[in-house]
């Protein structure tokens, strides 16, 4: 299915940063949420991440530059006189945020195609990053957007990566195994970066221990130069994807982080995709609905954290679609869970929130006959206690434990779905409120319908429920320590 087209967006690499967002520092430097847990087996979770395929070929390429081996076909569209040959391949990596010390810390890949991966390491820390880098005479500026939080931490994570910048000189001949500089990062989207401390990167056969210095003037870019290569790279800034002009005509009144697209699937294609579920699926039906999961393989032993299974081949090109709009990130955070309900008329979901078990972002196509999708706010301490029910079931009405939705409360907004829309919510709409849809016959169009006006209805009209097929599209975050 390709999917693609009816949005006219391209593949983005590079995903969003927001304001006012928490980012996990390592366990020596914050304070420890939760119990610890002890259980040594390593999910498959987090070996996903390892084998990536833009990770295996950051590894293979500085293989290649240590051992100084030729490759079979070339990896850049750079010079060596643009891109010293001493900056490329694996380094150590640790960069300070304010009073944090080693905020970051992991392992940064350079190629010389203008690109570069990092990845975490701490005892609790799960965090990845990707980027870009350019060269300016003997200055370098590196940007990476950084995806990091504290497995064992049951809070929700940030709703996009965090954005930085690194500006420094060039390693030098005479100490090509060290070089640091200035970091930089961005307070929200398109404002100018900040500097916020240091950076320092080392290979990692270097003779002196990896130290951030708290004051280089050594390697200190001159003013001139920082700002010629820092303009350089925001030149060649790519728009963040949800944030991009594309994205605006489908925002949602009401409440804040919902995009709805009409016929994101053209009728055919819902069609076709609706007949091949019904034929693939095998349901559990349970007291509200029928149901199918894919990705998750169950609990992890220590009771903590869901475990990951592959998705099935008739899923990827949904999920490689979502990736190329910029929904999910491929890399930082790719879609690995998908639910698939089919609900009879009459049947319907209690409202719910989905909890910090996942990326706060959800994807929802839906097939079959249209319905009405809910939106509630949640009381003013719905988010404490997150933790107690993080992973918790509400057995009764088969979904995740969250505040009851006292009886006769109005939706702050509602939506028709339409078979082949897609349904997009995050942020303050994941975690702030929650989400359903009644158990009823038919539903009745009120003054708070987002979409009913341009789909033809008015209040007081009712729509007639038929069967109704939904895939709901989910990032599953490790969450113990067996999987950091």
């Amino acid at each position: 299915v390709d999917t693609t087209a009816y949005m006219g967006a391209q593949a983005v690499c590079g995903p969003a940063c927001i304001a006012h967002v928490r980012f996990a520092f390592p366990t020596w430097r914050r304070r420890r949420v939760g119990p610890v847990c002890r259980h040594k087996e390593r999910p498959q979770s987090l070996k996903a991440v390892e084998n990536m395929s833009v990770l295996r070929r950051c590894r293979e390429v500085a293989a290649r530059e240590r051992t100084g081996t030729t490759p079979t076909a070339p990896v850049c569209s750079l010079t060596d006189g643009e891109a010293p040959h001493r900056f490329l391949g694996e380094w150590l990596f640790v960069a300070s945020i304010l009073q944090c010390e080693r905020a970051i810390s992991g392992r940064v890949y350079i190629v010389k195609n203008g690109e570069l991966v990092y990845l975490a390491e701490g005892c609790d820390l799960i965090g990845r990053g990707v980027g870009r880098w350019v060269v300016e005479g003997t200055a370098v500026a590196l940007e990476l957007d950084i995806f990091q939080y504290a497995a064992t931490c049951t809070e929700h994570t940030h709703a996009e990566p965090h954005r930085f910048m690194g500006v420094a000189r060039l390693p030098e001949a005479k100490a090509p195994d060290r070089w640091a500089g200035e970091w930089h990062f961005y307070p929200a989207h398109m404002a100018p970066p900040r500097l916020v401390g240091r950076f320092e990167a080392s290979r990692r056969n270097a003779p002196q221990a990896l130290l951030p210095r708290r004051s280089a003037a050594d390697d200190d870019v001159p003013p001139s130069a920082r700002r010629t290569v820092m303009a350089k790279l925001e030149g060649s800034a790519e728009p963040f994807p949800m944030a991009a002009p594309v994205w605006h005509p489908h925002l949602v009144s009401g409440v804040a982080d919902v995009h709805c697209v009409r016929r994101w699937l053209e009728p055919q294609q819902a069609t076709d995709m609706e007949e091949m579920i019904l034929k693939r699926c095998e349901f559990e039906t349970i007291a509200t609905r029928a149901t199918a999961e894919y990705g998750l393989g169950g609990r992890c032993p220590c009771g903590r954290s869901l475990l990951r299974e592959p998705l099935p081949d008739w899923l990827e090109p949904v999920i490689t679609a979502l990736h190329n709009l910029g929904v999910f990130h491929p890399v930082l955070f790719p879609a690995n869970s998908v639910r698939i309900n089919s609900y009879a008329p009459g049947q319907g979901i209690h409202p719910h929130s989905d909890g910090p078990i996942y990326f706060p972002r959800v994807a929802i196509v839906s097939l079959g006959a249209p319905c009405l999708f809910n939106f509630f706010a949640r009381p003013e301490d719905g988010v404490d206690g997150e933790e107690a029910r993080s992973l918790q079931w509400d057995k009764k009405h088969e979904v995740p434990v969250s505040p009851e939705v006292l009886p006769g409360t109005e939706p702050v907004t509602s939506l028709i779905l339409e078979p082949g829309s897609l349904l997009i919510f995050a942020g303050d709409a994941f975690i702030r409120h929650t989400h359903g849809i009644a158990a009823v016959l038919e539903d009745a169009i009120g003054l708070r319908v987002h979409n009913a006006k341009e789909l033809g209805f008015f209040e007081g009209d009712t729509l007639k429920r038929r069967r109704r097929v939904s895939l709901t599209v989910r990032h599953v975050l490790p969450r113990c320590e067996c999987s950091s």
